[in-house]
């Protein structure tokens, strides 16, 4: 049980949007059940549980990862029929031959980095290395390093951020996930830490106030202008379906990118406008000229000095 306990501590390592960790774990013999909490989902940002999903992918790879190098082969089922309620389930069936993995190592090293980044180019070598990782059937990844096509995205993050924060109901969202102080960080151990997003710890009656008058979708968009300027490259997540399955699989080939770009020492931060607001989603099909595919997840790509990671509340408060 308490290396079933140990992977659980792996799996909730794994992003999520607004890091709410929407997760909650059953640990019985040799299963590990992963279910969706919706009490932590983001109805306006994210009304279909689209990127709850996707987290739920995240976080099952991060278990499959952590298993397979303890000497499992874990077997996995997504929403299987026969559960009371909707959950990813995991069978461990030990094999004792521990799996060299230098994705386990890179698992709690592993963050978003929101800083500008310095312009870097990714050597050939490492591009090769991250188009090669592999992904889940129906799932593929794109790298845009054309400068005519990231001015193209550029724009569309632009139109995402005068469609998201000209709502009240996104912004109010955004606010109730931001911990401006380190009390505050540390009472909720979810969320999107000041330090984790390169500021500092002030008072949460004053981060409230600079948001509330200061952040506006011209200044959002004039700092994510610079950050893609600054990024070596952008990358799409894809998948040729839009399900419940295909998000987990999106989940399960983003974390697996995310984690191999942390081993090669390269930073990424997500844009998921255009992916998020509807209207932009079908321009960046366009854009992209990928037919009926779907692209799920938006990325910067880049060099700079790390940042701290998110926290995590402890295992304990996510077990049932």
């Amino acid at each position: 049980m308490q290396q079933m306990i140990e992977f659980v501590r792996y799996a909730i390592m794994a992003p999520s949007g607004h890091n709410t960790q929407p997760w909650k774990f059953l640990l019985k013999k040799d299963n590990i059940r992963i279910f969706p909490d919706f009490t932590r989902r983001l109805p306006v940002v994210d009304p279909d549980n689209r990127e709850l999903y996707i987290s739920l992918g995240c976080a099952l790879e991060n278990l499959v990862i952590a298993a397979k190098y303890a000497g499992y082969d874990p077997e996995v089922e997504y929403l299987p029929a026969g559960e009371a309620d909707e959950c990813l389930l995991v069978t461990l069936k030990h094999v004792n031959a521990a799996e060299d993995n230098n994705l386990f190592q890179a698992i709690p090293k592993r963050h978003t980095n929101r800083r500008e980044y310095n312009k870097q180019q990714i050597p050939a070598a490492d591009l090769k290395t991250i188009e090669s990782v592999p992904t889940e059937e129906g799932v593929t990844s794109l790298m845009i390093t054309e400068a005519g096509a990231i001015k193209e995205i550029i724009e569309l993050v632009r139109d995402g951020n005068r469609i998201q924060m000209n709502d009240d109901a996104f912004m109010d969202e955004i606010t109730f996930w931001i911990r401006f102080s380190d009390s505050e960080a540390k009472k909720h151990l979810d969320g999107l830490t000041s330090r984790a997003m390169g500021s500092p710890s002030v008072p949460n009656w004053l981060g409230r106030m600079f948001m509330r008058f200061f952040i506006s979708a011209k200044s959002q968009s004039k700092t994510d202008k610079k950050n893609m300027r600054s990024s070596s490259a952008l990358m799409v997540v894809i998948s040729k379906k839009n399900d419940k399955k295909s998000w987990i699989d999106v989940g399960r080939s983003f974390e697996r990118i995310a984690l191999t770009l942390t081993a090669l020492n390269i930073e990424s931060a997500h844009l998921n406008q255009p992916c998020e607001v509807p209207q932009l989603k079908m321009q960046l099909q366009q854009h992209l000229v990928l037919g009926s595919a779907h692209p799920q997840l938006l990325l910067r790509l880049g060099y700079a000095e790390p940042l701290p990671c998110s926290p995590r509340r402890p295992v304990q408060q996510v077990l049932i």
